[in-house]
């Protein structure tokens, strides 16, 4: 029996030796973060501040009608727009954002003399790192659009070039306008020609 226990020891002891050098050869997770070479992903939620139309309208720097030209690659707000050397995580100075190229059909508040504006959104892949974003509205080229507009103020993107804006209200503030004369956003569908009255009507709610 001692011969037996002598044997179960010696074994447990050489199973524990391989269980740590297992483990002592797995990658670190800060190492993971800090090795530019690594894929990543990241996820951003946050809880919006209710709107109704007439919030979204006085909120907004300008509100257009708009086709959705051209939707740039994304890129990194960095001085190259690549990923920092030193990168340790998504946050507000460290993020993936995306530019789309809007041409104007017509301004409805505030007009500007420019036939394009450019919206930029938070969120969007570069190489194999991407950012997700709930909170942002979503374009595709070709898109009819009625999107209400507020100059950025975002602390890693406002200085960015070029000129830009950011959608007053997150999802609220972009409607795909339909075929059908529908106006059509996250949870609300309402006719175009209810929504453009509720802009032209100073009071509406």
């Amino acid at each position: 029996m001692k011969k037996n226990a002598k044997y179960i020891i010696l074994s447990i002891g050489i199973l524990s030796l391989i269980v740590v050098g297992a483990l002592a050869s797995l990658p670190d997770s800060n190492t993971k973060q800090m090795n530019n070479d690594e894929t990543l992903y990241g996820e951003s939620s946050a809880s919006l501040i209710p709107f109704n139309q007439s919030e979204l309208r006085t909120n907004s720097d300008t509100i257009v009608i708009g086709t959705v030209k051209e939707i740039l690659p994304s890129k990194w707000n960095s001085i190259d727009g690549k990923k920092p050397n030193d990168f340790e995580g998504f946050s507000t100075f460290c993020l993936i954002y995306t530019d789309i190229i809007i041409y104007v059909d017509e301004y409805l508040e505030n007009p500007l003399s420019s036939k394009e504006v450019t919206v930029r959104v938070e969120g969007g892949t570069v190489g194999n790192d991407t950012l997700t974003t709930e909170s942002e509205p979503t374009f595709k080229p070709g898109e009819k659009v009625l999107i209400y507009l507020t100059k950025d103020t975002n602390t890693g993107t406002k200085d960015i070039g070029p000129e830009h804006f950011r959608i007053t209200g997150s999802l609220q503030g972009k409607y795909t306008l339909t075929d059908d004369g529908k106006a059509v956003r996250l949870g609300k569908t309402v006719s175009q020609n209810e929504l453009l009255s509720t802009i032209k009507n100073k009071s509406a709610v």
